[in-house]
């Protein structure tokens, strides 16, 4: 796109439009600044034009009161589709989060164009069911119990970290204080009426904190809601395997080591858990007003029970995968947390090393084990030298890989035990490398099942979810790279490029698909023909960093939505 002289048809959401659709677009659209701040619809104005955002970004709202809640769009991106659809008036409450242009195209040329533009038409309606999605599973929308489960819930260790814990969520969400909730004063019957009691009058996004023994928080399934959570306290010589919440199959569970718990090693079948010094739990508690920064584990165990976390997906892509490692610096290098990973295959590998220690991974990429990645056993040892035998109770925050059942043809996910053999199972491509027998399973590669498990960050009660799909757009691939294939297919016995291909095009497309239900994407521009040049390191990891700095203002205002306290 020129920025001397923009072009409401070069944005993508116009792509696929006759020549003579977009000589009408240039001709009829205008182009207005807006400043940040500016509003730039309200509701009850009617419907005149379909907006599409050349620069800058726009906060969408339900009300000019919600702005928790708010919707950022940036480049590319359009509104106000539905008010012209519906012939009713706007209902949503739009304003520039940052300096913005932005192209208007009246109503009258959005009508011709939805009837006679098929492309148009199928963008339109993919758009209407993202915005539908966006608000389905909207954060907040019931109320949420949290369950603080402890071996004893009369610990004063305890009942300082849930006071400490209510004076942290209450940052984010209204929150019923922990003190008035408990199994002490009747029992599971009396707490779970409570309980009831207490929904019946919360408003969304509220939240109550209840203390109750492990030995007896399944006592209280009948009145656990979706949504809910369970955080387990774990002290001393005890273990999170003391709990069993199988069969509740609707709360998030989280794991905090306190005491000598959090110094120790977790159990080699356990996993990723908090750990929270007895320090940070006395600071919180005796300090006159919150402070995230004085006490970050007991804000990022908040941020989990508000859903306010921050996650990241990393897509399948062999060698093309390590344009992840540019994303993640250049995220690291802004300051943006990133509280979970999620990946898949070389993404997988990836997201659990960046878990064990970003610094190290960011600054010397040779710790990947490159092109061993297809060599057999080598890339066993491999993966056991550089993960040093740590399990993911060692991780320096919660990280999950996917790899595929050969038997069942299932998604397994890999949430404990050692990190190398989870590397190698992510990993183990069919016909390269043997699979990885766990437990009943036989293990192969996760790009089978999953290529961005973006859904595997909702287990983190996510608010923001960025997905990083490096698979390469078939139609923008270089045209060089289309002829040789032509040249290949035209040859007698190219049944195997056929093939290739075709399970290439059905990885695109899947790819694109799952990264859809993430809240911001990231695609790096990759170089033709890249998926197993492993020696392209160093272009792979500096594509990477370029699409990341391209989407970093919005990840930055996503980001100040999600940690901003109420």
């Amino acid at each position: 796109m020129n920025p001397q002289a923009p072009r409401i048809s070069d944005l993508s959401f116009f792509a696929g439009v006759s020549a003579e659709a977009k000589k009408e677009l240039e001709s009829l659209c205008v182009l207005r600044q807006y400043d940040a701040g500016a509003v730039v619809l309200t509701p009850g104005v009617p419907g005149e034009f379909l907006y599409a955002i050349f620069a800058g970004a726009v906060s969408v709202l339900a009300s000019p009161s919600q702005r928790d809640s708010a919707i950022l769009l940036g480049p590319g991106e359009v509104f106000g589709e539905m008010a012209l659809l519906s012939r009713t008036a706007v209902s949503a409450h739009v304003v520039a989060a940052r300096d913005s242009r932005i192209f208007l195209l009246p109503s009258r040329v959005f009508d011709r164009i939805f009837s006679e533009e098929p492309a148009f038409r199928r963008n339109i309606t993919d758009l209407l069911a993202e915005r539908l999605r966006v608000r389905t599973v909207s954060r907040g929308q019931t109320p949420t119990c949290v369950f603080i489960a402890a071996p004893s819930s009369s610990s004063s260790v305890v009942r300082v970290l849930a006071g400490a814990l209510a004076r942290a969520v209450d940052s984010y969400a209204r929150v019923f204080e922990a003190g008035e909730m408990s199994m002490e004063t009747g029992g599971a019957m009396a707490l779970g009426s409570h309980i009831d009691s207490w929904r019946a009058s919360a408003r969304v996004g509220d939240v109550c904190i209840a203390l109750c023994e492990a030995s007896k928080i399944l006592e209280l399934q009948a009145f656990a809601r979706a949504g809910d959570a369970v955080l387990l306290v774990v002290e001393g010589s005890s273990t999170s395997n003391a709990l069993s919440l199988a069969d509740w199959g609707k709360v998030d569970l989280a794991v905090v080591r306190v005491g000598a718990a959090a110094r120790g090693s977790g159990a080699i079948s356990e996993t990723w858990a908090y750990r929270l010094d007895d320090a940070e739990i006395r600071v919180a508690s005796r300090a006159e007003t919150w402070n995230r920064r004085s006490a970050p584990v007991l804000d990022s165990i908040a941020r989990w029970i508000a859903r306010r976390t921050i996650g990241i997906a990393l897509g399948a892509g062999a060698a093309r995968g390590f344009a992840h490692i540019g994303v993640l610096a250049t995220l690291d290098a802004a300051g943006i947390p990133v509280d979970c990973l999620s990946g898949s295959s070389i993404g997988g590998i990836i997201a659990l090393l960046y878990a064990i220690g970003s610094n190290k991974l960011i600054r010397d990429v040779s710790i990947i084990p490159r092109a061993s990645l297809i060599r057999g056993l080598k890339v066993r040892r491999s993966a056991e030298r550089i993960t040093g035998g740590k399990t993911f109770t060692d991780l320096t925050r919660p990280a999950f890989a996917v790899a595929a059942d050969l038997i069942t043809g299932r998604r397994a996910i890999l949430d404990r035990g050692p990190i190398h053999s989870a590397l190698v199972a992510t990993a183990a491509i069919p016909g390269v490398l043997p699979p990885i027998k766990s437990g009943g399973a036989w293990l192969v590669d996760g790009a089978l099942v999953t290529r961005v498990p973006v859904d595997l960050l909702d287990r983190w009660r996510c608010g923001l979810k960025i997905a990083v799909n490096v698979d390469t757009d078939a139609s923008a691939e270089d045209p060089s790279v289309h002829a040789k294939l032509r040249r290949s297919l035209e040859r007698p016995f190219s049944l195997t490029t056929i093939i290739a291909r075709t399970w290439e095009l059905l990885g695109i497309s899947q790819g694109v698909a799952e990264s859809k239900t993430a809240d911001i994407v990231i695609n790096p521009l990759m170089p033709s023909q890249s998926g197993y040049d492993f020696d392209a390191i160093d272009s792979l990891v500096a594509a990477g960093k370029l699409a990341a700095e391209q989407v970093l203002p919005d990840i930055r205002d996503a980001v100040e939505a999600i940690v901003r306290p109420r």
